[in-house]
Protein backbone atom coordinates (compact mmCIF):
# COMPACT_ATOMS: atom_id res chain seq x y z
CA UNK A 1 0.00 0.00 0.00
CA UNK A 2 1.42 3.57 -1.22
CA UNK A 3 2.48 5.39 1.72
CA UNK A 4 -0.47 8.20 1.01
CA UNK A 5 -3.40 5.45 1.34
CA UNK A 6 -1.77 4.10 4.47
CA UNK A 7 -1.42 7.26 6.13
CA UNK A 8 -5.68 8.12 4.89
CA UNK A 9 -6.41 4.50 5.88
CA UNK A 10 -4.41 5.44 9.69
CA UNK A 11 -6.60 8.65 9.62
CA UNK A 12 -9.99 6.65 8.65
CA UNK A 13 -9.30 4.02 11.33
CA UNK A 14 -8.89 6.79 14.50
CA UNK A 15 -11.46 8.81 13.51
CA UNK A 16 -14.21 5.22 12.98
CA UNK A 17 -11.97 4.68 16.74
CA UNK A 18 -13.00 8.25 17.75
CA UNK A 19 -16.48 8.19 16.70
CA UNK A 20 -17.31 4.73 17.88
CA UNK A 21 -15.83 5.54 21.45
CA UNK A 22 -17.24 8.98 21.55
CA UNK A 23 -20.70 8.56 20.63
CA UNK A 24 -21.27 4.54 20.86
CA UNK A 25 -22.23 4.40 17.42
CA UNK A 26 -21.29 1.17 14.96
CA UNK A 27 -18.93 2.44 12.40
CA UNK A 28 -18.21 -1.38 11.04
CA UNK A 29 -20.02 -0.09 7.94
CA UNK A 30 -18.40 3.31 7.35
CA UNK A 31 -17.06 3.77 4.41
CA UNK A 32 -15.56 7.36 3.14
CA UNK A 33 -18.49 8.10 1.06
CA UNK A 34 -20.49 7.77 4.12
CA UNK A 35 -22.81 10.05 5.62
CA UNK A 36 -22.44 11.82 8.81
CA UNK A 37 -26.06 11.97 9.20
CA UNK A 38 -25.91 8.43 8.03
CA UNK A 39 -23.48 7.52 10.96
CA UNK A 40 -25.94 8.78 13.21
CA UNK A 41 -23.98 12.06 13.89
CA UNK A 42 -26.46 15.25 14.37
CA UNK A 43 -25.51 18.89 13.81
CA UNK A 44 -24.40 18.84 17.51
CA UNK A 45 -22.44 15.41 17.82
CA UNK A 46 -20.75 16.57 14.83
CA UNK A 47 -19.60 19.85 16.72
CA UNK A 48 -18.29 17.40 19.68
CA UNK A 49 -16.71 15.42 16.84
CA UNK A 50 -14.54 18.31 15.28
CA UNK A 51 -13.12 19.69 19.09
CA UNK A 52 -12.24 15.64 19.83
CA UNK A 53 -10.70 15.47 16.05
CA UNK A 54 -8.73 18.80 17.48
CA UNK A 55 -7.55 16.80 20.71
CA UNK A 56 -6.93 13.46 19.42
CA UNK A 57 -5.21 14.55 16.25
CA UNK A 58 -3.54 17.66 18.06
CA UNK A 59 -4.63 19.81 15.31
CA UNK A 60 -6.18 23.29 14.87
CA UNK A 61 -9.47 23.11 13.01
CA UNK A 62 -10.31 26.57 13.53
CA UNK A 63 -13.74 28.01 12.71
CA UNK A 64 -15.11 25.80 10.62
CA UNK A 65 -18.68 27.94 9.10
CA UNK A 66 -21.58 25.84 8.68
CA UNK A 67 -21.40 26.04 5.18
CA UNK A 68 -17.70 24.31 5.35
CA UNK A 69 -18.67 21.41 7.86
CA UNK A 70 -17.93 18.06 5.89
CA UNK A 71 -20.79 16.35 5.03
CA UNK A 72 -19.15 12.72 4.85
CA UNK A 73 -16.81 10.63 6.65
CA UNK A 74 -14.11 10.55 3.82
CA UNK A 75 -14.44 14.89 3.92
CA UNK A 76 -13.23 14.97 7.84
CA UNK A 77 -10.41 12.46 6.66
CA UNK A 78 -9.09 14.37 3.95
CA UNK A 79 -9.80 17.62 7.26
CA UNK A 80 -7.78 16.06 9.40
CA UNK A 81 -5.02 14.95 6.47
CA UNK A 82 -4.98 18.34 4.86
CA UNK A 83 -4.36 20.17 8.61
CA UNK A 84 -1.78 16.98 10.01
CA UNK A 85 0.30 18.06 6.76
CA UNK A 86 0.46 21.83 7.28
CA UNK A 87 2.13 21.40 10.53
Amino acid sequence: MPILERFLADTFDRLMDLISSQHHLDTSKVTAETGLAEVGLDSLAVAELLFSIEETFNVNLGDVPPESVPATVGEIVSMIDDKLKAT
